[in-house]
């Protein structure tokens, strides 16, 4: 088989790979990552708006780590083309250009199709490539620029690198690495080192310079979010850092590869570009490890510079095969091996024909450690699916708050950027990374798991907050869901103080349950399941309930002026002598347990007229007795915190 087939066969492999992975339960190409969408966002401001703040009319932010990124969107805001279909388009190009630059590494060896074949497997490259985010285009570039800089090509290493640097934050630290190669460690051909490109280095400097005044002129700051969280000290993100890149080499399919790269250089066992190369790989993961890692599914931090670690991992076979012929009979097996494990994790972990590894793969594909509370989302195809209904969910959300709230809401939520895209209302990030928290003046890294005083978060003027991406269960509490949330966001913790401050914080707010579209992109249907949200109480929003009796007939009457919410209707009657009876669903009062007469009831704006809700017969030795009507939020207990839906209201029958 020549190089050109293989090469195709790599370049069909990447394209089926990344239509298979990125693919929703039911079998449509999923939505771009959460990520991705404040892009969007900051690109429709840019055209529409004149500015490329988050929220208009405020100050300006970094609110996204790649200008260029935001600009492409602003190019497809202008040109009225969709933004997943140029930002998916444009990842899915990048990623199948950057196979066949791989491939220029070594034109003349069949071993040099090693790094592309790798590359083609890999889950994080598939799942990059649809992304929505900058990370194949990052990928494409660090890769041109590479192969420029060992080639000798003076223009294409100027303009790759001129693009990376206002790509990716890490950009800068590579443009800095070549320098540094170019004085101290330049290629050498057959007969003498490459000449200098000390020109090719010009237009990136300017590059960089330029942003960075810019950003300083804008947004009062020197260096990027990013830049600038890497020089304070904080060992539990660097731990956290540690736990993501092992989680990497052992959960990626690629740990015998890993094991490979390590052997070889400490052997002395790899050509000078594939050490090179490793070096390149060992700045860029050294960054994101003192980052924190990130909260993107299949290491997405990692991939700019994966085709790289792969021409390592080739040049390091390589060498070990020119001077053992016999240990391409150990190194096809590994190869072979690493491929089959790179689509193990690209799948749904399953039984595979007789062998039951469901439960195996699972396990392998599930973090611990802090990583699992910082992050706590699998590896591997769980993890981008969890990714991909979690974005579902808030595209839904942000198509009801454009829909059912006012233009001057302000709603807080840690996921900001598909509420933000959809609703086109002013969001605050709870995570302080598109706009910044209460207290600070810039925003942070979207890199690693940021902590924040929450409370200070809860008592902003904010008129809704987002509590989870997603419904509650039925024996989820909200009290395990404020434990949570202390547990991942806040800088003190979950102690009980902190627990019981918080809950009082949140004393202004209704927790209703909203009905949702079923679909983002086909709103006029409603979910089967309604979306929880805090709305705050002072804005009049929540319905009121009124009690009339009339003879032997009760009924329980309705007023909402808010939103389209859903809840259920309780109803329960306390004799002198203290019994109480709640009215079942049948209309009969013989349960002496809570019981809800009418469930998942969906209350629309009524204007100044009222609603019934039930009627119902009372039993001549029940009247005379109180009556006390209340809603509350579906699936959860009519006495757990945060369950009521507005106040109870009681009467005499």
């Amino acid at each position: 088989m020549n190089r050109g087939t293989v090469i195709l066969l790599a370049l069909a492999i990447l394209l089926a790979h990344t239509f298979a992975i990125h693919q929703t339960p039911d079998g449509e190409l999923a939505a771009p990552h959460e990520m991705a969408h404040a892009a969007f966002r900051l690109g429709r401001n840019l055209v529409f708006e004149g500015t490329a703040a988050w929220n208009p009319g405020g100050p300006a932010h970094e609110s996204y780590p790649s200008p260029l990124w935001v600009l492409w969107c602003a190019a497809a805001a202008r040109a009225y083309v969709s933004p997943f279909v140029a930002s998916q388009g444009l990842g899915l190009l990048a990623a199948l250009a950057t196979v066949v630059v791989l491939a220029q590494f070594s034109p003349k060896r069949s071993s040099g199709l090693i790094a592309p074949v790798l590359l083609a497997a890999s889950g994080s490259v598939a799942t990059a490539a649809f992304s929505g985010t900058e990370a194949t285009l990052a990928m494409g570039l660090v890769t041109t620029a590479f192969l420029a800089f060992e080639r000798g090509h003076r223009r294409l290493l100027a303009l790759a690198a001129s693009a990376l640097v206002v790509t990716s934050p890490e950009g800068a630290a590579v443009l800095a690495f070549l320098l540094v190669c170019e004085g101290a460690w330049r290629p050498r051909g057959a007969q003498a080192v490459r000449p200098p490109l000390w020109g090719a280095y010009a237009l990136p400097a300017a590059v960089a310079l330029g942003s960075t005044l810019l950003r300083r002129a804008l947004t009062g700051q020197w260096l990027s979010p990013s830049a600038a969280e890497l020089w304070q000290v904080e060992p539990e993100r660097w731990r956290l850092g540690g736990e993501y890149l092992a989680g990497f080499a052992l959960a990626s399919g690629f740990t015998l590869l890993v094991l490979v790269v390590v052997l070889s250089l400490c052997a002395g066992r790899s050509s000078a570009m594939g050490t090179r190369a490793l070096a390149l790989v060992a700045l860029w993961w050294g960054l994101v490890t003192l980052a924190g890692g990130d909260e993107l599914p299949f290491w997405s931090a990692l991939v700019p510079v994966l085709p790289l670690f792969f021409l390592g991992v080739q040049e390091c076979l390589r060498v070990w095969m020119d001077e053992h012929a016999a240990l391409a009979r150990v190194a096809w097996p590994v190869l072979a091996l690493s491929l089959g494990g790179a689509f193990l994790v690209s799948k749904v972990p399953s039984d595979i024909g007789p062998l039951a590894l469901e439960d195996l793969l699972t396990r392998w594909q599930t973090p611990r450690g802090s990583l699992a509370h910082a992050y706590p989302r699998p590896h591997g195809r769980l993890g981008l699916l969890e990714e991909i209904r979690s974005v579902e969910n808030l595209r839904r959300l942000g198509v009801f708050l454009r829909q059912r709230t006012g233009a001057d809401a302000v709603i807080l939520t840690s996921s900001p950027g598909a509420i933000g895209y959809l609703s086109r209302r002013e969001v605050r990030d709870l995570s302080g990374r598109a706009w910044p928290v209460p207290g600070e003046e810039h925003t942070r890294s979207w890199r690693g798991a940021p902590r924040i005083d929450l409370l200070a978060a809860m008592e902003s003027d904010v008129d809704y907050v987002v509590p989870l991406v997603g419904t509650l269960s039925d024996d989820e509490e909200p009290s395990n869901l404020l434990r949570e949330w202390l547990e991942r966001y806040d800088s003190v913790g979950p102690t009980p103080e902190r627990q019981a401050a918080v809950l009082a914080a949140l004393d202004g707010f209704a927790l209703v349950s909203v009905p949702v579209p079923a679909k983002s992109r086909g709103p006029l249907e409603p979910a089967r399941d309604p979306f929880p949200l805090l709305q705050r109480k002072d804005i009049e929003l929540i319905p009121s309930l009124a009690i009339e009796s009339a003879g032997d007939r009760v009924r329980i009457l309705a007023r909402h002026e808010g939103s389209d919410i859903v809840a259920d209707l309780c109803v329960r009657i306390t004799r002198p002598d203290g019994s109480e009876r709640y009215l079942a669903p049948t209309g009969r009062w013989d349960s002496s347990v809570p019981l809800d007469a009418r469930t998942n009831l969906l209350l629309v704006r009524t204007g100044p007229r009222s609603i019934q809700m039930i009627e119902a017969r009372v039993p001549p030795e029940l009247r005379g007795a109180a009556v006390t009507a209340w809603l509350h939020n579906p699936g959860m207990r009519m006495d757990a915190p945060l369950a009521p839906v507005g106040t109870p209201v009681t009467g005499t029958l």
